[in-house]
């Protein structure tokens, strides 16, 4: 009973029903000689299973989030700094504004790791969309109310993107002497982040420390083949990486 109520629930609150529609209508626009019409449908219902369905979109992500192994206790102890990076925020709710769902996992592993060694807490991060507060604030305070002593907090509030994070960062490095970083940021972000920051800062190590894993490695039984709609913000996530790591390139 409880294998089939997990079948109905997730296959009805799932894009399946849409995706087999998508399908069936443009079957019947083939069969109707309407081909261009009844392919694109096709095709679309497709890419939409394939971007929706974790035996897929989890093996490219996987891919993605394995290039940077999380930090190891030895470097997590030596690093000078941590260096958190931006992700967004959600402004006016009914609590104000609070951190998006990604960078909140961002903040807690750094209140994590400074629980267990105390160390300053670089966060980058501006107003990319003309918020009226800052990512970096915010941030701060979260990590303030998660025991981290505002001291130890250092806000950059102007930059707008990864390479702006690193410019900005290397700037207040350099004033203070330091010769390595602990980089925190989610796993699928940490291959571009890497790459901007290596060019950037140089002569600066720089210590990668991925966390909010998303994909999942094995394909343990037969739900990894129903559609979900959280797998599309994994393909979004994934998409948007790639571009990202390309554009980067080609930029910088």
């Amino acid at each position: 009973m409880f294998l089939l109520e997990k079948i109905i629930s997730l296959t009805l609150l799932s894009p399946l029903p849409i995706i087999i529609i998508l399908f069936l209508i443009g079957v019947g626009n083939l069969f109707n000689r309407r081909k261009k019409s009844g392919l694109l449908l096709i095709v679309i219902s497709i890419f939409m299973y394939w971007a929706s369905t974790d035996a897929f979109i989890d093996k490219k992500l996987y891919n993605l989030e394995a290039v940077y192994s999380p930090i190891t206790e030895n470097n997590l102890k030596r690093g000078e700094v941590y260096v958190l990076l931006g992700g967004g925020i959600i402004t006016t709710t009914v609590e104000g504004n609070i951190p998006g769902i990604m960078p909140s996992v961002r903040i807690l592993k750094t209140a994590e790791y400074y629980k267990k060694y105390p160390k300053k807490i670089y966060i980058s991060g501006g107003s990319p969309l003309q918020n009226q507060e800052s990512e970096s604030s915010v941030y701060a305070r979260e990590l303030i109310s998660l025991g981290v002593n505002s001291e130890d907090i250092i806000v950059e509030e102007n930059s707008k993107n990864t390479n702006e994070n690193a410019l900005f960062i290397k700037q207040e490095l350099e004033k203070n002497g330091i010769k390595n970083i602990i980089l925190i940021t989610s796993a699928f972000h940490m291959k571009r982040s890497m790459f901007i920051f290596e060019k950037n800062l140089d002569g600066v190590e720089i210590i990668p420390a991925p966390c909010n894993f998303l994909a999942s490695k094995e394909k343990e039984n037969f739900f990894y083949y129903i559609p979900k709609y959280y797998n599309l913000l994994k393909f979004q996530l994934w998409l948007w990486e790639n571009i990202g790591n390309i554009y980067y390139k080609i930029r910088y």
